[in-house]
């Protein structure tokens, strides 16, 4: 088996690029390949400040399918085996795999206080035979494509670029909760969204983006934050107001995804003001989905699975 091994919170370009190799090499080698990651992330177990992941693990194995991975298989990840050298980590994969090829990322780290790296990996396992391929990295608009960098941008509302950095936008997906009905009230329905713990969400703010219900695709206009125009209000809500649906969403699975940031979440002296600005929220956002071209295939395949 050649294997890709990495965290993989989620599937970049970068790691994308790390399957199109480990393909060739099980083409080459006529033997099978796939990802073999860990869960929880090892940033969930080590970090002290706490981790916001992008992908659930649901979506992990959606992403996987959408990608062509053949099999993803996952580690429990434990201090124990963080604590391990870089030599008996090799030693592990070795006794659960079949192991003919690694394929890794040129920064990928590994073992006791991340002292193993590719380079390491790679005379590991030349002395076991197995073939290596360490992959150069990915950039997109001049910057390093990374979990990290991605994270960065979806907290600051870059959903765009998070998208091109992805290869496709990103998503949460949940099952659509009971609201407070003022978006009814208002003219503009919404369904209301509760993404799952320790997922991260793009910052407060309106955002274009479209919808999967039950197989079929609508352009949308989500709201996040805590609608200053109205008193009383504590939690984060995500709000999506679906474009063109007619019909009772509560109790239904959905798959929503960020195409780009509109504006600044706002607070309004007078409610026919923030109607007249949801208007024009609700124009850009069908006008965003009508320019976005090259994700409309991603989209309907990951929100059919998801």
């Amino acid at each position: 088996m050649i294997i890709v091994l990495g965290a993989f919170d989620g599937f970049h370009r970068g790691h994308q690029k790390l399957f199109k190799t480990a393909e060739q090499m099980a083409s080459g080698m006529k033997d099978s390949w796939g990802v073999v990651t860990f869960s929880p992330h090892p940033q969930a177990v080590l970090s002290s400040d706490g981790f916001s992941f992008l992908f659930t693990e649901r979506e992990r194995e959606v992403l996987a399918r959408f990608l062509g991975v053949p099999e993803l298989v996952r580690i429990p990840f434990t201090r124990s085996l963080a604590e391990m050298k870089p030599e008996d980590f090799v030693n592990f994969l070795e006794e659960r795999f079949f192991v003919r090829g690694l394929v890794v990322g040129e920064d990928f780290k590994f073992g006791r206080l991340r002292k193993g790296n590719a380079l390491m990996l790679k005379e590991l396992a030349l002395a076991k035979g197995w073939q290596t391929s360490i992959v150069s990295k990915v950039t997109f608009g001049g910057v390093k494509v990374s979990s990290s960098r991605i994270r960065e941008l979806i907290s600051l509302g870059d959903v765009k670029v998070a998208a091109g950095m992805l290869g496709y936008p990103f998503f949460l997906n949940a099952t659509v909760s009971h609201g407070e009905g003022r978006g009814v009230a208002l003219g503009f329905p919404t369904a209301n969204i509760v993404p799952c713990a320790g997922k991260i969400v793009p910052s407060r703010g309106v955002y274009a983006g479209a919808v999967v219900i039950e197989g079929k695709i609508y352009p949308t206009a989500i709201n996040i934050g805590f609608n200053p125009t109205f008193e009383g209000i504590r939690s984060l809500r995500v709000e999506s107001h679906v474009i063109g649906f007619n019909g009772d969403l509560y109790g239904k699975k959905i798959a929503l995804f960020f195409l780009d940031r509109i504006r600044n979440e706002s607070r309004f002296a007078y409610i026919q003001d923030l109607i007249a600005q949801i208007k024009k929220d609700v124009k850009v956002a069908v006008d965003c989905w009508e320019r976005a071209e090259e994700y409309r295939k991603s989209i309907k395949m990951l929100g059919i699975h998801v």
